[in-house]
């Protein structure tokens, strides 16, 4: 067991950091189960108790074997009782720590490691595109291209060719939201050239945008819930579907009013278009002109009232019944990121065309 400041100090961010967590004593929990425990350390943080119990029959890290008892005194014999973490709201635990203490978010990167590195920023902290020749542990070589006003996407491709040119087959996106992440795999079908000179550096060029195909591989996580394989293909598959026909119509939307909106970030994309796809929950002054209650009918999905004639006035018969099943809702609070990111394809790829690297790697 590592040592005590050590696991202190772990569970004093968990503490901290998210207030919402919340421990309960005699009330089965579906992830932990009941367990007996002994414990044998307990230090005081704050109002709280909290005890470490080396000997958790838990396959987990060391630093969850510290538990948090409310209103509790310090235990020292066996005692059978379960710890039930209440997950929802809790942003960043499932996010971050989530993430880490799981690792799947992480799984790739730790497979391949960079033989080189080209940075646009040369050896400054802050690279905002770079572009990394890796090797796996099988002895294949790939590249990475990557830029940091898009952290949760990277395009993968083969190494440059003698003349610089190389393909793109894919890109690996992981789209973070409260409750979880959609993170996954999807076929790419484009090329570009790099030509990196003496090794010193070159010029990044992807003149024509890649085609993005199918989504091959995935993992979802939602709550204590996680999928894997092909229980998550399909569900990422629809959910990609159902985003491809929402950007088509914002497409449409704007050809239509005469306005082609440009983004700097993903606030200004999500109050631009919430007030315009949810006036259902955006205060009255928020709402679109054209939005009225009166005579409307309505229906009830997901704890939400929508207005069936505002849908009906708004999107094609196709997508009536994506936005009054609640379905277009679940999908902009889950998967944002990756709306954003499908939404804005074309500018990612024009911000990596022509961009000067160096070698700083």
């Amino acid at each position: 067991m590592r040592t005590t400041v050590e696991n202190l100090n772990i569970y004093r961010e968990f503490t901290t950091n998210h207030t919402n967590l919340t421990n309960k004593i005699g009330t089965r929990d579906q992830g932990l189960g009941t367990r007996v425990f002994v414990w044998e350390r307990c230090v005081k943080l704050s109002s709280i108790i909290i005890v470490a119990n080396p000997h958790s029959p838990f396959p987990i890290p060391h630093s969850l074997q510290w538990f948090v008892l409310v209103r509790g005194k310090i235990i020292w014999k066996c005692f059978l009782f379960t710890l039930v973490f209440l997950l929802t709201g809790c942003t960043s635990l499932i996010q971050k720590g989530g993430e880490v203490l799981e690792g799947s978010a992480f799984a790739e990167k730790t497979t391949a490691k960079p033989t080189a590195l080209y940075s646009s920023n040369g050896k400054e902290k802050k690279a905002k595109i770079e572009l990394k020749e890796m090797q796996s542990k099988d002895g294949e070589s790939f590249i990475e291209i990557t830029n940091s006003q898009w952290p949760g996407l990277v395009l993968r491709g083969s190494v440059p060719g003698i003349d610089g040119s190389f393909h793109l087959t894919e890109a690996h996106i992981l789209s973070p939201h409260v409750s979880g992440w959609n993170e996954f795999n999807c076929e790419l079908l484009g090329s570009g050239n790099f030509s990196s000179g003496q090794g010193a550096g070159g010029i990044l060029r992807i003149e024509e945008t890649p085609e993005r195909i199918q989504i091959t591989s995935g993992k979802i996580r939602f709550k204590s819930r996680r999928l894997t394989g092909n229980a998550a293909l399909v569900p990422l598959r629809n959910r990609r579907e159902r985003i491809l026909s929402l950007i088509e119509w914002m497409g449409e939307w704007q050809e239509k009013i005469g306005n082609s909106a440009y983004f700097d970030n993903q606030k200004e994309f999500d109050e631009y278009w919430k007030s315009l796809l949810f006036p259902e929950l955006v205060p009255v002054k928020k709402r679109p002109r054209n939005y009225s209650t009166s005579e409307a009918e309505w229906s009830m999905a997901d704890g939400v009232k929508w207005n069936l004639a505002y849908t009906e006035s708004l999107f094609p018969e196709a997508l009536w019944e994506f936005r009054n099943s609640g379905a277009l809702l679940r999908d902009w609070e889950e998967a944002l990121p990756w709306i954003f990111m499908e939404y804005s394809w074309n500018t990612i790829i024009g911000s990596l065309n022509n961009t000067v690297l160096q070698r700083i790697k």
